[in-house]
């Protein structure tokens, strides 16, 4: 894994991201943005289109803190961890969103529609015919709920679907590329593991670089995961990365919060 400094923007997010919503100061953001060789112009920059585009607000004393229209977004990214527990057990039946007459031409809308259905791990089966396995808490009822506020377009419906037969069910499981996911989830377990190992050695500033940016890459790794059920995976690599993913991202946040208070040795 050779991951990359993200876009001034993108940094913001992901700093009051790992600050679990809290408000941050433009001191602590610009800090954090030199750590990763972001100047503070450019920081600025970033915080002044994010308050534009409605993603953060300003409070007092120069604090920054997440819009409530971009709310549910942070939530859902926050709660990254909590993901293996909306899964439950799967009585193969499957949940399908349905939009053929929805707009190609308004890009940004596309886009968020787009990644409302990425978030929960639907697959194009047929055009304009998505599908899931019905696994996630609350079923159907519950994804009519979610992905409205994730962007999911208007005159987008979410149906349940009973049984497929053999040869749909063949069809439709290989969707997902389950040995291509299995191999990622060695491959960033592996990453995360070396890592540690690396962190041991650095001095403060570099370790929290490499804390944020290999944290980053594997939780938006996770937050893309379909949450497929155990009968179609076959193994149980996810829910060990998930908790490899929980410890290292507790050392990042123990780094950061001596940076941001100062320190400068390891």
């Amino acid at each position: 894994m050779t991951p990359v400094v993200p876009p001034a923007t993108d940094l913001v997010l992901d700093l009051l991201t790992a600050a679990d919503g809290s408000r941050l100061s433009v001191q602590d953001l610009c800090r954090a943005g030199a750590v990763l060789d972001v100047g503070e112009g450019q920081m600025r920059v970033a915080l002044t289109r994010l308050v534009q585009q409605r993603k953060l607000c300003k409070a007092e004393r120069g604090l920054y803190g997440f819009h409530p229209a971009y709310q549910p977004m942070a939530e859902d990214v926050m709660g990254w961890l909590g993901r293996m527990s909306w899964m439950t057990p799967w009585a193969g039946n499957w949940v399908a969103v349905v939009d053929p007459k929805i707009s190609t031409t308004d890009r940004t809308r596309l886009r968020r529609h787009r990644r409302a259905l990425s978030l929960r791990g639907f697959r194009t089966w047929r055009p304009g015919f998505h599908l899931r396995p019905a696994n996630l808490a609350g079923g159907a009822e519950s994804l009519r709920l979610q992905l409205p506020q994730l962007g999911l377009a208007d005159g987008a419906e979410v149906v349940g679907v009973e049984q497929l037969d053999a040869v749909q069910y063949a069809e439709v499981q290989g969707l997902w590329a389950i040995d291509a996911l299995r191999a990622n989830y060695h491959r960033l377990l592996q990453a995360l593991l070396e890592s540690e190992r690396r962190l041991d050695q650095h001095e403060l500033e570099a370790a929290a670089r490499e804390s944020l940016l290999v944290g980053r890459a594997v939780i938006a790794e996770i937050m893309h995961d379909p949450l497929l059920p155990p009968e179609l995976t076959g193994g149980g690599e996810f829910s060990q990365l998930v908790e490899q993913t929980r410890l290292y991202q507790e050392r990042g946040r123990r780094i950061w919060g001596r940076l941001l208070a100062g320190e400068t040795v390891r």
